[in-house]
C-alpha cells in the first residue's frame, strides 16, 4: 500500500511540523450560475443589485479596496507590471445563489449585500461565506475565502478557515481541505471537532487512511479529543483499503476505551467490510458481539449480512436471516433486504422460498422491481410441470408484472403460454400467443406446440389451424410435433382434405411427417369400431 499513501510528496512543514504556505493571492471570482425563479420582490431587489456591481443599491460604485468584495477586473502593481490582480464580488453574481436559500437566510445576506464595502466586517464576510456554502457553491466561497488578505483590512478569522475547510471537504478535495488546516494552525487558531473529522472523512474517503491518521494525531496534539464519528470514519478507510484486521483492532480498542464507546455503526462498518471479502464468518461473530454489547442492530447491519450471505451463496442462512427480521418488529427488512435475498433465490432456482420471499414482501407494503417478477414468473411457469397448482401462483405474479407496466420478455411470455396449456386454460394461451404475435415477439417452439396440443386434445382443430398459420405468416417452421398433433386430430375425425392441406404445408417447408401412419390409426379405428356400430343398430 506504499504506492497509494506515499504517491503525492506532502509539502514542505515548518520546523513546528506545520505547513507553512506562500502568501494567499486574491482570486479571481465569478460565479457562473443560473438565477433560480423569484418572486416579485427578489426580482426587483436582484435587479437593483445589477444595476450596482459592489453591493450598494441605488449608489455610484466606489474605489475597489482591500476589504471590498471580489470583482472581475485587473489593477497592476508592484513593479514592472509583474504584480497580482485586485479582485472584488460582484453582488449580483453572489446573489443569484444566495436567491436558492431559504427566506430568512436570503434576506440576511442580501441585506449585507446593500451595505458600503467599508462597513462590512470579517463576521459579515463570514455570513456571505456560510451562505454560498449552504447552496453548494463551493467554488465561489473558495474564491471569496482566498481573497480575504491574510494581514488586510479584513482578514479571515477561525470561523471563515472552518468554512473554507467543510467547502473543501464537500468538494471531495482532501489535500486542499489538509492545507487549509494546516494553515489554520500555523495561524493559531484552534479547530474544531467537526473541522478535524471532516478532513479525517474526506481523506478515509479518497483512501488515504495515512494522511487521516496524521490529522488525527494532530487533533490530539492540539488537546481536542476525537469523537466517534471520527473514528468511524478512519475505521470505514482501513475497510476501504482493505486494511480489515486493523479496522477491528481498533473496534476492539474502542469497546475498551473510557472515554469513546464503539456504537453499531462501528460494528457495521466492519461487519460490512469482512461481508464485502467474502468473510462472512467474521462478520457474524462481529454482529454478535454487537447484540452482547446491547446495542440494537439496525438495517444497515442486516442489509449487510444478507448481501454477505447471498454473495457467498449461504442461500438458506439470508432466508432464514430475512425471515426472521420480518418477524422482528423493531426492526423489519425495506425494500433493499427483499432485493438482496430475492433475486439470489430466484438466481439459485429456489422458486418455493423464492414465492415465500415475494408474499412477504406484499405483506409489508412494498414492491417488487420489474425484473424480479419476471424471473420468478419463468421460475413459476417452470415449476407448472411438475407440479400444476403452482399456475395459481405464475398467473397472480404474471399479472401483477403486466400491471407494473414492466413489458414481460418474449420468453415469460412462452413459458405462460405453456402453462396455460398444459393447465388447461387454453383461450388464456392463444391470447398470449396472440398478443405475442402482435408486438412482434419470437415464438418458442415449444410454447405453440403445447397450445395447438392443447386445442387438438379439445376438439378445437379449427383454432389450432389458426395458430399454425399465425406462426408460418411470422416466417417461422412449425416444428414436427405441432403438424403430428393437428394430422392426428383431424384424421381422428376423418376431415381428410384438411389433412392433406396441413401435410402439404408441412412437406412444402421441409418437415418430415408420416401421414401414412395417421391413416392406418384411422383405420384401425374404423375397424374397431364398425363391429360396435353393427352390434348396436341390430340390437
Amino acid at each position: 500500500m506504499a504506492s497509494l499513501y506515499h504517491s503525492l510528496s506532502p509539502p514542505p512543514s515548518n520546523c513546528h511540523g506545520v505547513l507553512s504556505l506562500p502568501p494567499r493571492n486574491a482570486a479571481l471570482f465569478a460565479c457562473q450560475c443560473k438565477a433560480p425563479p423569484q418572486d416579485d420582490h427578489d426580482a426587483q431587489l436582484l435587479h437593483a443589485l445589477e444595476s450596482n456591481g459592489n453591493g450598494s443599491l441605488l449608489r455610484e460604485q466606489h474605489t475597489a479596496s482591500p476589504a471590498q468584495l471580489i470583482d472581475t477586473g485587473s489593477e497592476e502593481l508592484g513593479e514592472g507590471g509583474g504584480g497580482r490582480r485586485s479582485s472584488r464580488l460582484r453582488a449580483r453574481d453572489c446573489a443569484r445563489r444566495i436567491m436558492s436559500l431559504p427566506m430568512e437566510e436570503r434576506v440576511k445576506v442580501l441585506d449585507l449585500l446593500q451595505r458600503d464595502d467599508a462597513a462590512l466586517t470579517i463576521s459579515d464576510y463570514n455570513d456571505i461565506l456560510s451562505a454560498l456554502a449552504r447552496g453548494g457553491d463551493y467554488d465561489s466561497a473558495m474564491a471569496l475565502f482566498r481573497a480575504l488578505e491574510p494581514n488586510g483590512t479584513v482578514a479571515p478569522d477561525a470561523h471563515s478557515f472552518a468554512i473554507a475547510v467543510q467547502c473543501f471537504c464537500r468538494k471531495g478535495a482532501p489535500d486542499e481541505a489538509k492545507e487549509t488546516l494546516d494553515e489554520m494552525l500555523a495561524r493559531g487558531y484552534l479547530p474544531t471537532v467537526s473541522a478535524f473529522s471532516a478532513v479525517v472523512g474526506c481523506l478515509c474517503k479518497r483512501g488515504r487512511v495515512t494522511r487521516a491518521m496524521e490529522v488525527l494525531d494532530a487533533m490530539r496534539g492540539v488537546g481536542c479529543e476525537p469523537t466517534i464519528r471520527t473514528y468511524n470514519s478512519l475505521i470505514g478507510g482501513l475497510c476501504y483499503v482493505g486494511r480489515l484486521e486493523d479496522a477491528r483492532d481498533l473496534l476492539n480498542k474502542l469497546k475498551d476505551s473510557p472515554k469513546q464507546t464503539a456504537d453499531i455503526y462501528t460494528f457495521t462498518i466492519v461487519l460490512d467490510g469482512f461481508c464485502k471479502v467474502g468473510r462472512t464468518d467474521d462478520a457474524m461473530a462481529i454482529f454478535e458481539d454487537a447484540v452482547r454489547t446491547g446495542l440494537s442492530p439496525t438495517i444497515f447491519t442486516y442489509n449487510a449480512l444478507l448481501n454477505g450471505h447471498c454473495k457467498e451463496g449461504h442461500l438458506l442462512k439470508a432466508y432464514n436471516l430475512l425471515m426472521e427480521m420480518c418477524d422482528n418488529e423493531t426492526c423489519p427488512p425495506d425494500k433493499i433486504s427483499f432485493s438482496i435475498v430475492l433475486p439470489a433465490l430466484l438466481r439459485a432456482g429456489e422458486i418455493s422460498a423464492a414465492w415465500q420471499t415475494f408474499k412477504r414482501m406484499e405483506h409489508a407494503g412494498l414492491e417488487a422491481d420489474g425484473r424480479a417478477l419476471d424471473t420468478l414468473t419463468r421460475g413459476l411457469c417452470r415449476q407448472c410441470a411438475a407440479d400444476i397448482s403452482a399456475l395459481r401462483d405464475a398467473k397472480e405474479v404474471f399479472g401483477k408484472l403486466v400491471s407494473s407496466g414492466h413489458e414481460p420478455v418474449s420468453y415469460t411470455y412462452c413459458l405462460m403460454a405453456q402453462a396455460l396449456a398444459r393447465g388447461g386454460e387454453v383461450d388464456a394461451a392463444v391470447a398470449i400467443l396472440d398478443d405475442m404475435a402482435r408486438k412482434g415477439y419470437a415464438l418458442r417452439k415449444r410454447a405453440y406446440t403445447d397450445v395447438v396440443r392443447a386445442l387438438c386434445d379439445r376438439s378445437r382443430t379449427s383454432e389450432a389451424v389458426r395458430v399454425l398459420a399465425v406462426v408460418i405468416a411470422r416466417d417461422f417452421v412449425p416444428g414436427r410435433n405441432a403438424f403430428d398433433a393437428l394430422l392426428g386430430e383431424l384424421s381422428r375425425q376423418g376431415r381428410w382434405p384438411d389433412a392433406m392441406a396441413v401435410y402439404a404445408a408441412a412437406v412444402k417447408r421441409g418437415v418430415v411427417v408420416s401421414l401414412k401412419r395417421h391413416i392406418k390409426e384411422a383405420l384401425v379405428r374404423d375397424q374397431e369400431e364398425s363391429p360396435a356400430q353393427l352390434f348396436s343398430t341390430c340390437n
